[in-house]
């Protein structure tokens, strides 16, 4: 087959569409034949290096297709089948190919309403923001929530699931005009509930999070973004605020967690929840990943039923040297919102 090869870390020209072994369908595993990728940012940074992955290798976590073939033992899927799968268990190669073979719990049903470029789009994006919505969050009709880049992949994901759980309110902060348009008029944030970070001061957000909250400040922050959107995520919290992050941190970060005299934590009183989407499978077995399906199968359902709408997706085209290079260097820049996708031959 063809796949998308790294063969050094680089910049987003690195990439060379070349021969790559065809996959071999172990027991328990579905070979896709793919229609359609995304990228995620997770991989430019494998691809520059900052990630360590060995080399040559095949980037990519999201696909949806058609069920090739299933290995020994699965019996859930069927040849022909409109499936989609996250790419960060066992897998033959990554996303950016013709053809991958996964486990079957990393694999789901596609939505009959949507097109191959929308469902590869529910992957990373939107099961990260699933798990920090409703499985760590669990979001109530009394929450008042900010959401620290609402703009972006997870972001444009969250806050219809934040929505579709009851919030009573929605704050999200944005970093350009762009971000301001999208959250307003794509995801309908209330145009006096969005913060533009670059405009403004740290301290003027967080004043502004307490205007809006009548002095309370948030029940519930979503750090999308890192660094000093972290911090906020802290400061703008109520007492026995929940805090949800989905962004690591150098081990260098000028944050102080545990000391009672400064940390946010004893000074509100807060619950901090890290997602770590892989986890279970980089780190677990097969009797771990069962709450992936789960996931996967409860997110198309509230995308089939329409009870949440899916982000805006940009489709570069046919996946060449040339688009994925685009598609790296979109994504690298912070230009991009809501998800994009490539389709593949």
């Amino acid at each position: 087959m063809k796949a998308m090869v790294t063969e050094t870390f680089g910049g987003p020209e690195s990439f060379r569409w070349q021969e790559w072994p065809d996959p071999e369908i172990k027991p328990g595993e579905v070979l896709i034949r793919i229609q359609a990728i995304t990228v995620n940012p997770v991989d430019y940074k494998m691809r520059a290096g900052h990630l360590p992955i060995p080399l040559p290798d095949v980037l990519g976590r999201d696909v949806a297709g058609t069920v090739e073939a299933v290995g020994e033992g699965v019996t859930e899927f069927h040849s022909g089948e409109e499936v989609f799968a996250v790419l960060f268990g066992p897998r033959s190669n990554g996303a950016y190919a013709q053809y991958v073979s996964t486990p079957a719990p990393f694999v789901c049903r596609k939505p009959e309403g949507l097109t191959f470029q929308q469902a590869a789009c529910l992957g990373v994006a939107g099961m990260t923001a699933y798990d920090a919505v409703v499985n760590k969050a669990k979001i109530q009709s009394s929450d008042t929530v900010l959401v620290a880049g609402g703009a972006g992949g997870v972001g444009s994901f969250a806050i219809p699931l934040i929505r579709y759980g009851g919030a009573a309110s929605i704050i999200a902060t944005a970093g350009s005009d762009e971000s301001t348009e999208h959250l307003f008029h794509t995801m309908g944030v209330a145009v006096d509930h969005i913060l533009p970070y670059k405009e403004l001061s740290m301290q003027e957000i967080k004043d502004r999070v307490r205007e809006l909250t009548a002095g309370q400040g948030v029940s519930v922050a979503f750090d999308f973004v890192g660094g000093d959107m972290k911090k906020l995520c802290f400061d703008a919290a109520a007492f026995d605020g929940r805090i949800v992050s989905i962004v690591e941190e150098p081990a260098d970060f000028d944050f102080n967690i545990w000391r009672a005299d400064i940390s946010p934590f004893f000074a509100k009183s807060g619950t901090y929840h890290f997602v770590a989407l892989s986890a279970r499978a980089r780190n677990g077995g097969p009797q771990d990943w069962v709450v992936y399906p789960h996931m996967m199968s409860n997110l198309a359902s509230l995308v089939e039923t329409e009870k949440i709408i899916l982000p805006k997706a940009t489709d570069l085209g046919q996946l060449s040297e040339e688009t994925i290079s685009r598609a790296h260097s979109l994504l690298e820049a912070g230009h991009m919102k809501g998800k994009l996708v490539l389709s593949v031959g």
